[in-house]
């Protein structure tokens, strides 16, 4: 990976005085099912000049191809030496075993908080001879403000742990896990087996269908509030257990709900009231929990498409940048803030909605995202983020990729991928076969193969890509 980064940082600085050629990428968009609609332009850094482009002005959903906004406004405004930090604090004393005081949990919105890092918080207050609080427990989540997921998400997939809440308080990335049993007679009712260690409720009737009824049949989860599920419809028989993920929708009763059981679990005696107020919250600090530091947190976000760390980043720089509790909104005014003032990046008529790329609000012509890449390899000594993006036939989300399976693409190629229902994005470097950094981005947008999509979904995208990146190669 840090060879392949090398690679392209001295194909990026080498100058050649070897004439540079246009690409017609019209030409290859035959390849494409009718109906779709792209945007594409490619960038050779060496000889700063533009070999290709198409609609490079037109605006279309970026999908997680916007999470490369949001590694470089984390990287300027936050700094590598940024954590996220749970603490657990008191407005009280600590006399004869016992916490004559509130025990205040503080969140920050870490996205990769665990249960278990959270009992090792909790048991510490044990280590220090706490067996009852004589107070209240007080969840303070005031960092973050307004919904907890952004403007244009998509409402049917709020119940799917990509999907999952990135609020202050996130636990297990605010996901949780259920089995079914559908190993049953035709007509039965499909078992629903929930693990002791969540604390949710699923219910309801799920029929087994006949292999006939199958084509009729469709398992539904309808959401209730207080994290209660239920599902509907019906299945086929199944002759093994199967798992569900969903997200939780309330985080603040969620983690009320494992704190106390926590407690519990430790012996440390609490009969007081939950408390969440709108102010942050100040103590003495009993215990300290604190993420990986940001170039981790940014290296998942980019290399798995992480949408929790990419939206808790997004309101993380909101936060640090205007020194009160940040939305969505305030959010992406950040962004563009700090990405203009910082980076030069002109934003024109683009539209920021989150730091994930889930919200269908998002707009971004690829010439925008194209100066972002500029910036990123141009200050690379000083950034270290492509080191971070995925890369071709060996890590992260395009490392089975059709059309980059093979050389000279494989290992050639680095770049986010950006994918949502009838969306194929692309955004970052290669190398080409002349040793000289090429930047790109691809937006697909309107992409569908119709009825028959399951068999055929995927053919017309690599045909294109295969030819077109091979191409950019040979340039």
């Amino acid at each position: 990976m840090l060879n392949f980064t090398r690679k392209l940082l001295l194909g990026s600085l080498l100058f050649s005085s070897v004439s540079v050629a246009q690409i017609d990428v019209q030409s290859f968009m035959q390849e494409l099912p009718q109906g779709s609609s792209l945007g594409f332009v490619a960038k050779n850094i060496a000889q700063n000049e533009v070999i290709a482009q198409y609609n490079s002005q037109a605006f279309m959903l970026p999908a997680s191809t916007q999470k490369v906004f949001t590694a470089l406004a984390a990287k300027l405004a936050l700094g590598d030496q940024f954590r996220f930090e749970t603490s657990a604090l008191t407005n009280g004393k600590i006399q004869n075993r016992q916490l004559n005081g509130d025990l205040i949990i503080k969140f920050s919105g870490d996205p990769n908080l665990t249960s278990g890092q959270l009992y090792n918080l909790l048991a510490q207050l044990k280590q220090q001879g706490i067996d009852q609080i004589n107070g209240n427990l007080i969840l303070d989540t005031s960092v973050f403000t307004g919904h907890d997921r952004g403007l244009g998400w998509i409402w049917n997939d709020l119940a799917m742990c990509f999907n999952a809440p990135p609020a202050a308080v996130n636990i297990d990335n605010n996901c949780f896990h259920v089995d079914l049993d559908a190993n049953l007679p035709v007509g039965e009712t499909v078992k629903i087996n929930i693990p002791s260690r969540y604390p949710i409720q699923v219910f309801g009737q799920v029929r087994i269908a006949t292999k006939e009824e199958a084509a009729y049949c469709q398992l539904d989860a309808v959401v209730h509030d207080s994290n209660r599920y239920q599902l509907k419809g019906c299945i086929t028989r199944q002759s093994k257990p199967f798992g569900l993920s969903f997200a939780v929708q309330d985080p603040d009763a969620y983690a009320t709900a494992i704190i106390q059981r926590q407690l519990k679990q430790l012996k440390i005696e609490f009969n007081g009231k939950v408390q969440q107020p709108f102010q942050p919250q100040t103590g003495q600090i009993l215990a300290q929990h604190f993420s990986s530091p940001l170039p981790d947190l940014l290296k998942r976000m980019m290399k798995k498409s992480d949408n929790q760390i990419a939206d808790a980043l997004f309101r993380s720089v909101a936060y640090q940048l205007y020194k009160r509790p940040a939305s969505f909104q305030s959010g992406a005014a950040a962004l563009k803030q700090v990405l203009s003032n910082q980076a030069g990046i002109r934003f024109g008529n683009s539209i920021i909605a989150d730091g994930s790329g889930l919200s269908r609000h998002n707009l971004i012509d690829p010439q925008t995202m194209l100066q972002t890449l500029e910036y990123i390899i141009q200050n690379e000594d000083k950034l270290h983020l492509m080191e971070t993006f995925p890369i071709a036939g060996v890590d992260g989300t395009i490392s089975g990729r059709g059309a980059f399976l093979k050389e000279p693409l494989a290992k050639n190629l680095a770049a986010k991928t950006g994918a949502l229902k009838g969306v194929y994005n692309l955004a970052g470097f290669m190398t080409n076969a002349r040793g000289e950094t090429i930047a790109f981005i691809q937006f697909i947008n309107g992409y569908s193969t119709g009825e028959f999509e399951s068999q055929t979904k995927r053919a017309p995208l690599v045909q294109f890509e295969s030819k077109l990146y091979n191409a950019l190669y040979a340039e």
